[in-house]
C-alpha cells in the first residue's frame, strides 16, 4: 500500500508540474503576453464549460480550452460524402497553449506541499465515473484525505482515446477532507453502489464501488458531512 501511494503521488506531481508549466506558457505566449504576437489574434480561441457549478448545479462559466480544434477532418469528410464545397486550411495552425482552469491550478499549488497525513483507513477497488469515461482504479482513504489512482494497465483504459482523457479530472486524484462539503448516494447502472462527493471549489467527483457493503465502509470513513436525508447523506450517516 505504501508503494501504491508513493506511485500515485508521483503521478499527481507530474500532472501538477505539467499544469503549472502550461499556465506559465499561457501567460507568456498569449497575444497579450511578453512573447505574444499580433498574428496570434488571428488564430482560433477555443472554449469549454468549466467544471465549476453554481447552487443549482449548472455549469455557467467558460474557460479556455487548450485541446480545442476546428475539426477540419470532419469538414473534409462532409465535403467528400455530401458533395459540398469546403475550404480546408492546408497550413498547419500554430498551437497556442491556452489558459486552463485557474481555480483548479491554484488548488493544485496548495496541495503540492501536502504530505500523507496518516495511515490508510480503507483501500478498495473503485471506478471513477466521469463524462464519457469510466476508469477502474484504487480508492484509498486516510484520516484526512482521499486518493484515487487509475489502473493504467487495464485493457479498457488503454482503449480510451488520449484526447478524451485530456478532459478527465481525477485520474490521479487527491482530495482533502477539509474540502468536502457534501456526500450524495447515487445509482450507477441501476445499482445503489455509487457515491458523489461535492467539494468546496464547486466541483464534484463520482465513484462506483463493487457492492453496497463497500459503499457503507467508504461512507463511514469519510467526514461527517451531509445536506439532509432528502438530498444527501445526513450527518449521522
Amino acid at each position: 500500500m505504501c508503494d501504491h501511494l508513493i506511485s500515485a503521488a508521483k503521478h499527481r506531481d507530474h500532472v501538477t508540474a505539467n499544469q503549472l508549466k502550461q499556465k506559465i506558457l499561457n501567460i507568456l505566449t498569449n497575444k497579450h503576453g511578453a512573447w505574444g504576437a499580433v498574428s496570434h489574434s488571428q488564430l482560433h480561441d477555443f472554449w469549454r464549460l468549466d467544471y465549476w457549478e453554481d447552487d443549482l448545479r449548472r455549469r455557467r462559466r467558460f474557460v479556455r480550452n487548450a485541446f480545442g480544434s476546428t475539426h477540419s477532418d470532419a469538414l473534409l469528410k462532409a465535403a467528400v460524402e455530401y458533395g459540398h464545397q469546403a475550404v480546408v486550411n492546408q497550413n498547419a495552425e500554430t498551437e497556442l497553449m491556452l489558459e486552463g482552469d485557474d481555480d483548479a491550478v491554484s488548488l493544485l499549488q496548495e496541495k503540492e506541499i501536502d504530505n500523507l497525513a496518516g495511515p490508510v483507513v480503507l483501500s478498495t477497488p473503485a471506478q471513477l465515473v466521469a463524462p464519457v469515461v469510466v476508469a477502474k482504479g484504487t480508492l484509498s482513504i486516510t484520516t484526512t484525505e482521499i486518493y484515487f489512482e487509475v489502473d493504467e494497465d487495464d485493457p479498457a483504459f488503454k482503449k480510451i482515446d488520449p484526447k478524451v482523457l485530456a478532459y478527465t479530472e481525477g485520474l490521479h486524484g487527491k482530495w482533502m477532507f477539509s474540502e468536502i462539503r457534501a456526500v450524495f448516494s447515487r445509482r450507477y447502472l441501476l445499482q445503489n453502489t455509487a457515491l458523489e462527493v461535492f467539494m468546496a471549489n464547486r466541483t464534484s467527483v463520482m465513484f462506483n464501488f463493487p457492492d453496497q457493503a463497500t459503499v457503507k465502509k467508504v461512507v463511514y470513513s469519510l467526514p461527517r458531512v451531509g445536506v439532509g436525508t432528502s438530498y444527501g447523506l445526513p450527518q449521522a450517516r
